[in-house]
């Protein structure tokens, strides 16, 4: 059971890494997302399947547009204090995870103490059969 609750936490920071470094790297590109509508909108165009999601998802490009100014106008004033937070997060999340993993390590730990040697008189033995 503490090799699944270690394994499970590895994996869980990996992924928390992962998303992290993609964070940092998406508040890197924050200069790049303060361009005009119609720049937007000619890269909206390019995307494979775009007419498809006209027809399911009215008003895409336009949420797409107000979302990518709205996230550059934020990142830019955050400025570069950004990827710092992001990375404090990253410590404060991981350091998180690891402290479960060893709480819940510490709690099979004591459950198998706990089970191994029940308190109380020894059980009674069958005679042998003869």
């Amino acid at each position: 059971m503490h090799i699944a609750i270690w394994i499970f936490t590895a994996i869980a920071i990996g992924l928390w890494t992962l998303l992290a470094y993609a964070t940092a790297t998406l508040v890197g590109l924050a200069g790049g997302m303060s361009g005009m509508p119609s720049e937007w909108y000619a890269l909206i165009a390019q995307i494979p399947g775009a007419p498809w999601l006209d027809l399911w998802l009215p008003g895409w490009r336009e949420a797409v547009v107000f979302s990518a100014q709205a996230l550059g106008a934020v990142l830019g004033w955050l400025g570069g204090a950004a990827p710092v937070i992001v990375w404090v997060a990253w410590g404060l999340g991981t350091a998180f995870m690891v402290l479960c993993a060893a709480l819940l390590s510490g709690v099979v730990a004591v459950i198998r103490r706990t089970t191994k040697n029940p308190p109380g008189p020894p059980a009674a033995v069958a005679p042998p059969m003869r």
